[in-house]
C-alpha cells in the first residue's frame, strides 16, 4: 500500500506540473505575441517617421527654391492662385502699379486701410457690405 500512495503522489505531482508547464508555456507564446505587435507598430511608427522627415526635407527645399526664386517681383510678372491675381506692372523711376482681382468673375474683393496700417487690407466679403471701398 505503501508504494500505490507513492506512485498516486507522483502521478498528481506530474499532473501538476504538466499543467504548470503548460499554462507557462501559453503565457511565454503571448508575450511573445505581444512583443511581435509592439516591433510592428515601432517598425511602421519609424517608417513614418522617416517619410515625414524626407517631406519635411522636401518642403524645405521647396520653400528654399521658392524664396530665391521670388525675391524680386519682375515688371510684367503675374502672382495667381485660386482666389486672386496680383499685375505687377513696373512704370519705371521707382514707381509701380500692382492690381489685385479676383480669379472667379462671380466674385469680388473689398479693399481698406484704417489707422495704423501697414498696407492694403483685401478681403472677400459680400456684395451687402458697404462699409469699405469695393474694387471689382
Amino acid at each position: 500500500m505503501n508504494k500505490n500512495l507513492v506512485i498516486k503522489v507522483l502521478g498528481a505531482l506530474l499532473i501538476i506540473a504538466g499543467c504548470n508547464w503548460y499554462v507557462d508555456s501559453q503565457k511565454l507564446q503571448d508575450a511573445q505575441s505581444q512583443i511581435r505587435t509592439e516591433q510592428t507598430a515601432k517598425s511602421k511608427a519609424s517608417a513614418q517617421i522617416e517619410d515625414l522627415s524626407a517631406t519635411n526635407d522636401d518642403l524645405t527645399d521647396q520653400n528654399k527654391e521658392l524664396k530665391d526664386s521670388q525675391t524680386h517681383i519682375k515688371d510684367g510678372q503675374q502672382i495667381k492662385n485660386d482666389k486672386f491675381t496680383i499685375d505687377y506692372e513696373d512704370d519705371g523711376d521707382g514707381d509701380y502699379t500692382l492690381t489685385v482681382y479676383p480669379s472667379k468673375k462671380g466674385e469680388r474683393l473689398i479693399a481698406q486701410q484704417g489707422d495704423g496700417a501697414q498696407g492694403l487690407e483685401i478681403v472677400n466679403v459680400p456684395k451687402t457690405d458697404k462699409r469699405t471701398t469695393s474694387a471689382n
